[in-house]
């Protein structure tokens, strides 16, 4: 019987086989496709980028997780041009709550509702956020959302260009929201007229207004007592003495359960402040008359005894610092001390000190040197503290002080260079207004690890892509040949 040849093809071996890898490449796309869409389908996304970009904060699902009303976050711009980062860390507010919604407005179809959220007349630019709750609102501008550095961009070079270092989208709307929720946001009173240092000259004044403080200057001079709204009153680094006057307002307000942050700058014997010292001995303390140097060479900083790196203590304002192993540089600190004769319910906790190798530097106008002299004197010593003075009435606050014997640790960008300083700043006010931890969301790093390699390393990597790599394709693709011609 003649056989048919159709038949007898469709049962070679070649084409058994043949159908066979057919039916594997077939699988794995079905495979690669049905995965594809279904992880399409799954709300999450795994982050994984290095600094997890895309990842929010668990203080920010805290909040997330305790609002009582409804947040409205309204990108301004087109439908569509929205930044991808922003509008997909937006989303994952609006996955986490259904208590935030999310809106975009074209402010050319609508000029007026962008108009009402526009407190400095210079318009909305496209980009920026509007978060919204009942009355109470805050704007967030495209360029808030973005930290550069300049410290190479060269204006009158047009191919020069800031570099983008880290992203605050987090920073900014999480803030922002906590804001507008807030039934109450606290206020801080800045004392002036006796020619102490402000936020805008330390370049605090962001910092603050990221955590929702309202920040009001204070003169005695104008004021017959401290504003009864005032919850935190900062006295940074005078250049003179409070009056007496002064000092008796402030003595008041305190007595009554206030709140008060105290940054000293180095005293002088010419320069007295027995007015301030007067205030301050009433909580058991005393700013010393001498700059503290540090004798143990692993706890200083650019090679100089005066830039301590000071030993955190055991305390809510520092516990985080040593959580995230930040740690702190002070400048010329001055001690505090804890006077022998102080009201027994005082309870004087220490923040930041010295090692048992430092020393004290009495007369730092006429020293010689920043190392140590026969008439300098040895520590340790406290460099910042806490006070806590208990309400006698149930009904009443706590006083509570953070005295610090510097100032200069916020001075010239230092908290951008050791973020520790700027922290414990940070977190010596979210102390005194009762609060353990303060919400403080870091900015997410995006600077990019550069690969570093020599010329004869890249010279295998060239190799390696363009004649290696080939050769092995090819060689597959013969022994595929090969096997297949002898079946």
């Amino acid at each position: 019987m003649k056989k048919n040849p159709i038949l007898e093809s469709l049962s070679s071996k070649k084409l058994r086989y043949g159908g066979y890898a057919t039916l594997l490449v077939v699988g794995a796309l079905a495979v690669i496709i049905a995965v594809n869409v279904l992880v399409d389908q799954i709300p999450g996304k795994l982050d994984l980028t290095k600094n997890k970009i895309y990842t929010l904060a668990p203080e920010t699902y805290k909040l997330l997780d305790s609002l009582k009303s409804d947040v409205t976050v309204t990108a301004i711009g087109k439908q569509g041009s929205e930044d991808p980062t922003v509008k997909t860390i937006l989303a994952k507010y609006a996955a986490h709550s259904g208590r935030v919604k999310l809106a975009t407005v074209d402010p050319d179809l609508n000029p007026g509702w962008a108009k009402q959220y526009d407190t400095t007349g210079q318009g909305l630019g496209s980009g920026s956020l509007v978060v919204v709750s009942g009355k109470k609102f805050k704007t967030i501008g495209v360029y808030d959302m973005y930290n550069y550095d300049t410290s190479n961009y060269d204006p009158t070079n047009p191919n020069s260009q800031p570099r983008l270092t880290s992203l605050s989208i987090e920073q900014r709307v999480t803030s922002a929201i906590q804001y507008v929720t807030a039934a109450k946001n606290l206020t801080i009173y800045v004392l002036s007229g006796h020619g102490e240092q402000t936020l805008g000259t330390l370049g605090l004044s962001n910092a603050v207004g990221n955590e929702n403080y309202e920040v009001k200057d204070l003169s005695l001079l104008t004021e017959k007592a401290v504003p009864p709204d005032a919850d935190i009153v900062l006295l940074m680094a005078p250049k003179k003495d409070l009056s007496a006057e002064d000092a008796d307002k402030l003595r008041a307000w305190l007595a009554g359960g206030g709140r008060m942050v105290v940054l000293m700058d180095v005293i002088t014997s010419a320069n007295p402040t027995p007015n301030l010292a007067g205030l301050l001995a009433s909580y058991g303390v005393e700013v010393q008359n001498v700059v503290v140097a540090e004798g143990d060479k692993n706890r200083i900083a650019a090679q100089n005894p005066l830039f301590i790196i000071p030993s955190l203590e055991y305390h809510d304002i520092v516990s985080p610092l040593r959580t995230n192993n930040y740690d702190m540089v002070l400048i010329g600190a001055q001690a505090v001390r804890t006077l022998d004769l102080k009201k027994r319910t005082l309870k004087i906790e220490p923040l930041l000190t010295s090692s048992a190798k430092s020393y004290g530097k009495t007369d730092i106008a006429n020293a010689k040197s920043a190392e140590k002299e026969a008439r300098d004197i040895g520590g340790p010593f406290n460099l910042a503290v806490a006070v806590t003075d208990p309400a006698q009435d149930p009904g009443k606050q706590d006083t509570k002080l953070v005295v610090v014997g510097d100032v200069k640790f916020l001075q010239a960008g230092m908290p951008a260079q050791v973020p520790g300083n700027g922290d414990f700043f940070m977190n010596s006010i979210g102390w005194l207004k009762g609060q353990k931890e303060s919400l403080t969301i870091r900015p997410k790093d995006v600077s990019q690890m550069r690969l570093s390699m020599s010329n004869l390393e890249a010279l295998l990597l060239s190799a390696a892509v363009v004649i290696l790599l080939p050769l092995l394709i090819l060689g597959s693709g013969f022994a595929v040949w090969l096997r297949r011609r002898h079946l």
